[in-house]
């Protein structure tokens, strides 16, 4: 919903500073030398150039306050959820993660065992 409100005013104002452009651009009188003919042609240019970047910059601005608006709504719909009861919360631990700690665990506990009994065998043949 909010992609298409964005994508909407987004080619609103293209539309808009276009026909700007264009109506300004209507109002200047021809230049009779080939030296204002280039120079007029270059001013051109770079209004052209900045209503682009502008447009650029809008857009790039809506994608930023889109992402962050999406991330802050899963954020507050995760938490409403916690609250209701309906999911577990991030500080509560799953059993399949309790599961993977004491593996782990129970895996240096090993090593440190065997670890060990090299060390007494190697001290009983002395």
């Amino acid at each position: 919903m909010k992609k298409n409100l964005y994508s909407f005013v987004l080619a609103a104002l293209l539309i808009f500073a276009h026909s700007a452009v264009q109506a300004s651009a209507g109002y200047l009188p021809t230049p009779d030398s080939p030296n204002e003919q280039r120079k007029a042609a270059t001013a051109e240019r770079r209004a052209a150039a900045r209503e682009k970047m502008a447009a650029a910059k809008q857009v790039s601005k809506m994608k930023k306050l889109s992402v962050k608006s999406h991330r802050f709504t899963a954020k507050l719909e995760r938490m409403m959820l916690v609250v209701l009861g309906l999911e577990e919360g991030k500080s509560v631990t799953s059993p399949r993660q309790l599961r993977r700690q004491l593996h782990g665990h129970q895996k240096q506990l090993k090593k440190h065992a065997k670890f060990q009994s090299r060390i007494r065998r190697g001290n009983t043949h002395d």
